[in-house]
């Protein structure tokens, strides 16, 4: 419980808000979108709501949808608004109007505005903590965007378990990929399903837009499918599972999605999910069909393409072909659908959707009694949109259809006719002829029933031949049936009409549809056909007095009737003429002659062909007689057309007119036209235009004369209007539209009639006539509108009048052919009509279409403005043409300050205003968009006219605050295209007077559009090419204000556009500017302080560009260094400027580099002035500022510079060659050397002072620290080139005379060595070389310092290539040792001089033999006189001894007797001298080096001879001489050891005697006990060592000669000096037997009787004397411990010493403890293993048990207790002996005797087993 509680708390915790963290708060308020965050903390409220108040103004002007929000977010209110002070409820309605708002800008989130209105949410109401999964899935539709990154940066850490995937992103602050989120949103289904509710909770209340609908539905569509394939597993049951549960993940969503239609891409969306179900998925086709239906409910124009993308993929699934009703009716509902198949075909398999279409047609066929939908059935088969399988079941389907099919009754439609039609073309196709061939080869049908039925022949000949014989039989038969059908129709037809005269005419025939449903019947045999013609309401008799007769059969033939039945109807004309006389001129069947010779079926264009020929007799110049034929009455001259207008219309031809109709054009083409339905077309037409006009090839043209070529126009033209077929309208006007001008007589002119007819016709009437003769309504108006032509002013003032709507409503598709036929002709069309046309197109395209009869105009009109090619002179007529906005908006608000805070003025007043400028607003960005888009737009004389506008538009801006960015920018963008084409053309140069440069810059200056800034500044970048005069006075305040403005955007056309104002305007002011007489820097200053001051704003990826773009345009020689110092200035201490100087400057070359910091240091000269030149124009030195900060700012960035790798690689290449740049390069360095060292020098003088007093500015400035600046130039300036051209360098300025700058040189010089890693030989010649300068240095300059440097350079050149040229060394070496430097008073130089000398003994070895002798007595003298004085020369002491140190380690051998001495001499005294741990350190390294280096006789020999001196100056003397005699014993081998014995010897005697020489007599000098003890085991020790080393022949003499010394009676002071001496002899022996065991025990018979003697002879009553006594009873006991030989046990020793040993038991009442006395005697006991030694020793402490001493009986009994506990058993076999002894003790008058004893009784109980107590009674 308390892990869950405590859990529980942190949650809270995490998220809570403690209202006392100021800093948390502070760091919550510094969150955002816009600002950096030391920015954003420093904004309050007020100052965050009128940024962002601005951008939700210009929101507003954008979409009135966001006014509603000024009375909640953006209210004055919502500034105090605190949402940790809201209730739960208020929180939940605001959080409802922050997404409401969040989903509206969702769109424009890349405009600054919407950014800005965001920021309010973001900073006011914390939508990024409170909102943050609806914030995110705003923007994240922009996740590779920066935006998106900033989004993350100001995120909470701990976000929504939904938008985990985002956490490594908010802590990179790096934009998601889009593969992550489609990952996340795949296996994430929390995810899925919110940002799947996202989206359709935006759609639901109309705030979608296309780019989040076509994102989720990527995202979406993905995910389903990486879903769908994670679903796969190898048991089909599980998959199953898993892809149901995708479905119902999705289903919802699609529901919802299918059901919004007012959303279309969101439908589209769902597609494409639905797509990807169906192709991954395996669903019934209940399921499929299920989602057909669903696409195809809410369709709409604008989804049906998508749509049947879908239906293709989800019908292509399915098993079964027939689509269901509500998708086949939705389907065949769509317009062109056989055009959009196609195109889908392209891209995706239809043939299944394409089947069930055709399969759905032929099923409701007799329902819908539409043959027209037969030709899409014709349409999918020819084009392949179908398989070859899916084919055969389509033509299977048609035949099945045909054989079910019933003849058509009275009214009805010809359904077997045009299955027959159909399926004569299928089989004559050449595309899927063969196809259907097979097809019907195997199929099950009854092929001859079927040919009988439909009166076609299906099948080949072959076939039909082996039938021939079988058919015979039932010829008759069937005949015979088929006329008693005719006799039944025949009843039903009146036998005469009584107004009938033509069937051509206008009026309806009641009798036609019966006459021709009876033809059809007839055909199938020429007896009834014969019949049929004698039907008596045909009138066959009147045939040549009236049309009656023929004109039914012309309407047949040019109806939509079969292709059979049609050339059959031809056949019975020309029957009729063949058998008939003709009297009469039947010129009308030539129009309908020409149809049938274009039509596309074959059949029917032989059969005319075979009439031409039959009437060509009619039509010859002469007749067979050879006389020459008269005119004849024309058939039909009155009533063709019926007794109306429509008859006397006709133009008809003469005689002789139409005889060379018919000889020259029709019969000569009849054979091509049979073969080619488009030659007669052709034909016509070039015989019309004649050879003038001739389009087509010559062999096509048939000249005739100009009057007959007129007559023949007239004639064709008036049956063209005047006939009631539009099938024949549309096929002549084919024919016709292809004619130009015959003589006097224009296409147009005769054709205009049509026109104007139908403008005024029934839109219905139009329609339903074409649906009956089924006829394409929008093809026929667009061959209408092409009467038309260009040049005719009558037709295009008809299409004016059309489009116009002025009081005529013309049908609609008129109208749009009307439009489309203004588009094709504008090219050609003469100037006066463009721009009368032009002005009609424009004022339909700027009203709004709601108040347009018709909705279209407007887009149609828009539409060809934007298509055709506009001229200048009507694109100067649109802007004269333009309303001023001046006068409209004079009620609007005038101060632009009181509208931003009046939110009175956003909700009422804008409205009021919006809708009074909505006409005229909607009128200028018309016509600015023309002049936007068109070619001519760029014409100079639309200059004048788009800055008047401007002026307009920046007036209304300023007078009454709107924003019409918009416009400005097209005005803008106009007037620059403008510009740009005038560079190119010398013809149209601009007009001065008419550009006003000050108006560009107050329209940039005065809008807060991004898209008007670039706009201005790529004006102002043209013109200042164009025209630089009149702009580079006025450009300098551009770049002021792009500074607080452009420069501050991160898109790219924002770079661009700044790249093209630097390119164009900077090259011409620059040129001004070094006109000037300041020069060119005092003008620039202001444009570099513009791009200084934007720095921190502009985009951190633009900066270099930017600024690199810029010093390029100005040249970077003469203003790079201006703009490092004004950014270094302005920005002293942010270090990111720093870091951006440093790479942007190092992007130059090396010699502009150099030259700029060599015009860089001089600013800094200059600003240490009194007065002030170059460097008060840059720098701020008057603002009250130290001038110590400033310069010490400016001096911080040249060592870094100059420290640059990539700059000293490449100055180090471009030195390697020789060529003028690198002679340059090193004149530019020189000066810059003397910059440096002059900059040092003004320095200097006040250098002494911490602060100048005198300065006239008044400002503290702190010299040291410039000082120190100036000296990291130099270094870091030395440090550019490569050693050896350093060194070449430093050899001119060491003779100048300036020792401090010297010094600095030497200094830097020795860095430079120290670092140098390249070795190059010329380095190591260079520096080697150099040691002569330095050696003149050392010998000739009187100031120490400088000597100091140049040692200390010495030094390291010593150091690095001394090696390399030993010989050259000597001279600087004898000078280093000489008096002017370790000879010199100065203690610096003494130590450098030691430090040198060092150096150089390493290097150089035995070459510097002869400056030894100078040297190391010096040295010396240095060591004594650093411990002499008041304080220890700590320094100088420790250079001595790494100089002697050096000395030892490669030249041991020449340090010796004397030198050697005094060397340990001193060091004893050093070690006495309390010094720093160093120090000591560096002592004792040399000593160790003493130790290990010197040869042992020397060393051993000095060792003693100054042992006395060691032991006088002190413990520690002693205790670092005995350290050195340890080494030295120890790094040497027996042999030399032995040899040095009796050296050794004399050292180890000498030392032994310390004690007696400290404390004989004391004084108080002597060394305390604790010390003398410390010495004596350290000699101990060493003694050991040296033991190790010896055999015991070298050793036993030394060892008697100890016990010599140790026994030997000191002179004068025998007692005493005895006593010391023993004491120090016994501690040795202590040590000796303890260490060596056993190996040493025999040596303890040189020592057994001394023993006996001092235990016998020593009193207690002095402190030496007991501490003499504890050392040998100590001695004794190690000896007898480590008794392995029985030594012991010899009765000679083991009596000699256990006497006197157990006589010290007597003294026990005077000594001050028996610790170690009773542990010896148990020793000896031990050692002495024997029973009768035991019984002597027994018997000794029994009888002192019986002592008259307390404490010798207290003794005794803890004697025998000890051996007792010791020796068991074996010592408990004396018991008898002891019982008697044990019983008197228990009886002891002592009390401490008495408990001794029963303790050791226990003792005894304890090792026998049994009590005592019966012995002892």
């Amino acid at each position: 419980m308390a892990t869950v509680l405590a859990a529980q708390l942190a949650q809270i915790a995490a998220k809570s808000s403690n209202p006392l963290d100021l800093k948390a708060q502070k760091k919550a308020h510094s969150q955002s979108l816009l600002f950096d965050q030391h920015v954003a903390a420093s904004q309050d409220y007020d100052t965050i709501y009128q940024v962002c108040f601005e951008g939700y103004l210009e929101l507003c002007g954008l979409d009135k949808r966001f006014s509603d929000f000024a009375r909640s977010i953006f209210s004055e209110q919502s500034k105090r608004e605190e949402r940790s002070q809201m209730t739960a409820a208020q929180n939940k309605e605001l959080d409802a109007v922050l997404e409401s708002f969040l989903g509206l800008v969702g769109v424009r989130l890349l405009l600054k505005p919407a950014l800005k209105a965001v920021e309010w949410l973001v900073r006011r109401f914390r939508v990024h903590e409170h909102n943050v999964q609806f914030l995110v899935f705003t923007f994240l539709p922009y996740h590779t965007m920066p935006i998106f990154a900033t989004l993350l940066s100001i995120l909470p850490k701990i976000l929504p378990p939904v938008l985990k995937f985002l956490h490594p992103y908010t802590e990179s602050f790096a934009c998601p990929p889009r593969h992550t989120i489609v990952y996340t949103a795949t296996n994430n289904q929390s995810l899925f399903a919110a940002f799947n509710n996202y989206v359709l909770g935006v759609c639901r209340v109309g705030q979608d837009y296309p780019g989040i609908l076509s994102y989720w539905a990527t995202i979406a569509t993905e995910a389903l499918a990486g879903a769908i394939d994670q679903s796969i597993s190898g048991r089909r049951k599980v998959q199953r599972q898993k892809e149901e549960d995708v479905l119902l993940r999705i289903l919802p969503v699609l529901n919802e999605g299918l059901a919004m239609r007012q959303v279309p891409d969101l439908r589209v969306g769902c597609y494409m999910i639905l797509t990807v179900l169906a192709s991954k998925i395996d669903l019934e086709d209940t399921v499929l069909a299920a989602m057909m239906e669903a696409v195809v409910i809410n369709w709409t124009p604008s989804t049906t393409h998508a749509g049947l993308i879908c239906m293709a993929v989800l019908a292509q699934q399915r098993q079964s072909t027939r689509l269901p009703k509500k998708v086949f009716k939705a389907i065949r509902a769509v317009d062109s659908l056989g055009n959009d198949l196609k195109v889908l075909n392209e891209q995706y398999r239809v043939d299944n959707l394409t089947l069930g279409l055709v399969i759905g047609i032929l099923d409701r066929l007799h329902k819908d009694e539409d043959a027209y939908q037969l030709s899409f059935v014709r349409t999918a088969i020819e084009t392949h949109l179908m398989s070859t399988h899916n084919i055969s079941v389509a033509v299977k389907s048609i035949l099945a259809t045909a054989d079910k099919s019933k003849p058509a009754h009275e009214g009805q439609l010809d359904i077997q006719g045009h299955l027959a039609d159909l399926i004569l073309r299928l089989v004559g196709s050449k595309e899927v002829g063969t196809v259907v061939q097979d097809t019907i080869k195997d199929t099950k049908i009854d092929m001859e029933h079927l040919e009988t039925k439909l009166q076609v022949v299906l099948r080949p000949a072959n076939e039909l031949h082996s039938q021939a014989i079988k058919d015979v039989d039932m010829d008759d038969t069937e005949n015979q049936s088929q006329a008693e059908d005719l006799q039944k129709l025949a009843s039903h037809i009146p036998t005469r009409t009584a107004y009938e005269i033509s069937f051509l005419s206008h009026s309806e025939s009641y009798v036609f549809g019966s006459l021709a449903n009876a033809l059809g019947v007839a055909l199938s045999s020429s007896s009834t056909l014969r019949t049929f013609s004698e039907f008596p309401v045909l009138r066959k008799s009147l045939a040549m007095t009236e049309p009656l007769f023929l004109s039914f059969f012309v309407r047949y033939w040019c109806g939509p009737y079969p292709d059979a039945s049609r050339a059959a109807a031809i056949a019975c004309v020309g029957d009729f003429f063949e058998g008939t006389e003709i009297t009469t001129d039947v010129q009308f069947l030539f129009p309908y002659v020409l149809y049938a010779l274009a039509d596309p079926a074959t059949v029917v264009r032989r059969a005319i062909a075979e009439l031409v020929m039959k009437l060509a007799p009619l039509y010859t110049e002469k007749d067979d007689k050879g006389i020459r034929q008269k005119d004849r009455s024309i058939l039909g001259l009155d009533n063709i057309y019926g007794p109306g207008s429509a008859t006397k219309g006709i133009s008809w031809l003469l005689n002789d007119e139409a005889s060379r109709f018919v000889r020259e054009i029709l019969i000569p083409s009849l054979e091509e036209c049979c073969l080619d339905e488009l030659y007669i077309s052709q034909v016509l037409t070039s015989s019309l235009n004649g050879s003038d006009h001739g389009k087509a090839p010559q062999t096509l043209q048939k000249e005739l004369k100009k009057s007959t070529r007129a007559a023949l126009l007239n004639y064709l033209s008036s049956h063209d209007i005047n006939t009631s077929l539009y099938a024949v309208k549309l096929r002549l006007l084919s024919i016709l539209n292809g004619v130009n001008k015959v003589g006097n007589t224009s296409k147009s002119k005769a054709l205009l009639p049509l026109l104007t007819a139908l403008e005024t016709q029934d839109e219905n009437t139009i329609k339903e006539q074409c649906k009956k003769e089924q006829v394409d309504e929008s093809q026929f108006m667009d061959k209408v509108a092409k009467i038309v032509s260009p040049s005719d002013r009558e037709g295009i003032r008809i299409l004016q009048r059309m489009i116009a709507l002025d009081g005529v409503s013309p049908p609609r598709s008129l109208r749009k052919a009307a439009f489309h036929r203004i588009r094709e002709a504008w090219p050609s069309m003469k100037h006066e009509m463009q721009l009368s046309m032009s002005a009609t197109l424009l004022d339909l395209a700027v009203k709004s279409p709601v108040k347009l009869p018709a909705h279209d105009a407007h887009s149609e009109a828009m539409d060809i403005l934007r298509n055709v090619s506009l001229s200048s002179e009507v694109l100067l007529s649109f802007i004269e043409g333009l309303p001023t906005l001046s006068p409209t908006l004079e009620d609007g608000p005038g101060n632009p300050k009181r509208r931003r805070m009046s939110h009175g003025y956003v909700e009422g007043q804008h409205t009021m205003s919006s809708a009074a400028v909505e006409a005229p607003l909607r009128h200028i960005t018309t016509v600015l968009e023309l002049v936007a888009a068109s070619k001519a737009g760029t014409s100079s004389r639309l200059m004048k006219g788009l800055f008047q506008v401007l002026t307009d538009l920046q007036h209304s801006k300023g007078k009454n605050g709107m924003e019409l960015a918009y416009l400005q920018s097209l005005v803008l963008s106009s007037m620059y295209q403008v510009v740009e084409s005038s560079k190119n053309s010398s013809d149209s140069p601009i007009d001065r007077t008419a550009v006003r440069a000050d108006l560009i810059i107050d329209c940039f200056r005065t809008t807060t559009s991004p898209q008007v800034q670039q706009g201005a500044l790529l004006l102002m970048s043209s013109l200042a090419r164009v025209l630089p005069d009149l702009i580079i006075h006025s450009i300098m305040p551009v770049f002021t204000f792009m500074g607080t403005s452009i420069l501050r955007q991160t898109d790219d056309y924002s770079t661009h556009v700044v790249d093209q104002t630097i390119d164009s305007v900077i090259p011409p002011l620059v040129a001004t500017l070094h006109r000037q007489k300041g020069g060119p820097l005092v003008g620039a200053s202001e444009l570099l302080l513009s791009f200084a001051a934007a720095f921190e704003h502009i985009p951190i990826h633009r900066r270099k560009t930017l600024f690199s773009s810029l010093i390029d345009k100005l040249g970077a020689e003469d203003f790079l260094f201006a703009l490092l110092i004004l950014l270094l200035d302005r920005y002293a201490d942010d270090q990111s400027v720093m870091e951006f100087v440093q790479h942007f400057a190092g992007h130059y070359s090396p010699l502009i580099q150099l030259k700029t910091m060599d015009k860089y240091l001089e600013v800094a000269l200059d600003s240490l002035k009194p007065k002030p030149t170059i460097s008060g124009h840059l720098l701020a030195l008057d603002d009250g500022h130290s001038r110590a900060s400033i310069v010490l700012n400016l001096l911080s960035l040249p060592p870094q510079i100059f420290r640059g790798h990539r700059l000293i690689s490449r100055t180090a290449k471009l030195l390697l060659t020789t060529g003028q740049d690198a002679d340059q390069l090193r004149q530019v360095y020189a000066r810059l050397v003397q910059q440096t060292l002059l900059l040092a020098d003004q320095v200097q003088p006040y250098k002494k002072c911490k602060y100048h007093p005198s300065l006239v500015f008044g400002a503290v400035l702190t010299w040291i620290t410039v000082s120190k600046a100036c000296d990291e130039i130099l270094d870091a300036l030395l440090n550019l080139l490569s050693l050896e051209e350093s060194i070449n360098s430093l050899e001119t300025l060491l003779n100048q005379g300036n020792d401090s700058v010297q010094r600095q040189v030497l200094k830097s010089l020795e860095h430079r060595i120290s670092t140098d890693k390249t070795g190059t030989i010329a380095a190591q010649q260079g520096c080697v070389k150099f040691l002569s300068e330095l050696t003149l240095v050392l010998e000739k300059s009187p100031d120490p310092l400088l000597r100091l440097a140049a040692m200390s350079c010495v030094d390291r050149i010593i150091e690095k290539y001394g090696k390399k040229d030993v010989d050259r060394l000597t001279d600087v070496v004898k000078i280093i040792a000489s008096d002017r430097c370790l000879g010199a008073e100065v203690p610096r130089l003494r130590v450098m001089a030691l430090l040198c000398l060092a150096t150089s003994v390493e290097v150089m070895g035995d070459a510097i033999i002869p400056v030894i002798p100078e040297a190391l007595p010096k040295a010396t003298d240095h060591l004594k006189s650093s411990l002499d004085g008041e304080r220890v020369d700590v320094a100088l002491h420790n250079t001595v001894y790494s100089f002697l140190g050096a000395l030892f380690l490669y030249i041991p051998w020449i340090v010796t007797g004397q030198y050697l001495d005094r060397v340990l001499t001193i060091s004893y005294e050093s070690a006495n001298s309390d010094l720093q741990v160093k120090c000591n350190e560096s002592r004792t390294d040399v000593l160790d080096l003493v130790a290990k280096r010197t040869e042992p006789h020397e060393c051993f020999a000095a060792l003693l001879r100054t042992l006395d001196i060691a032991m006088a100056e002190g413990q520690e003397a002693v205790g670092e001489y005995l350290k050195v005699f340890s080494v030295a014993i120890e790094r040497q081998p027996k042999s030399v050891i032995a040899k040095q014995s009796q050296n050794l010897l004399s050292i180890f005697l000498g030392a032994f005697d310390l004690r007696r020489i400290q404390c004989s007599p004391r004084t108080d000098e002597s060394y305390e006990d604790g010390e003398i003890d410390e010495v004596e085991q350290s000699v101990n020790e060493v003694a050991i060592k040296m033991i190790y080393k010896l055999n015991d022949a070298s050793f036993r003499p030394m060892f008697v000669k100890m016990l010599e010394w140790a026994t030997t009676t000191v002179k004068g002071k025998e007692r005493k000096g005895k006593i010391y001496r023993q004491i120090t002899w016994y501690t040795f022996l202590n040590t000796f037997f303890d260490t060596l065991q056993s190996i040493v025990t025999s040596y303890a018979s040189y020592i057994i009787e001394n023993a006996a003697e001092v235990l016998d002879t020593i009193s207690t009553d002095t402190v030496d004397s007991i501490t003499l006594w504890n050392r040998v009873i100590s001695t004794l006991h190690s000896s007898f411990t480590y008794d392995q030989d029985n030594f012991w046990q010899s009765p000679t020793h083991f009596s000699t010493i256990s006497t006197p040993l157990l006589a010290q038991l007597s003294k026990a009442p005077h000594l001050p403890s028996l610790a170690t006395l009773i542990p010896c005697i148990t020793a000896l006991a031990v050692a002495a293993d024997s029973s009768e030694h035991h019984k002597s020793l027994n018997a000794a402490l029994l009888a002192y048990m019986r002592s008259e001493e307390p404490a010798v009986r207290l003794a005794a009994v803890q004697c025998e207790m000890s051996l007792t506990e010791k020796l068991g058993e074996e010592w408990l076999s004396l018991l008898p002996e002891m019982l008697p002894f044990i019983s008197e003790a228990q009886e002891d008058d002592d009390e401490k005797v008495e408990r001794e004893v029963a303790r050791w009784i226990v003792k005894i109980e304890g090792i026998l087993g049994e009590s005592l107590d019966s012995m002892l009674l």
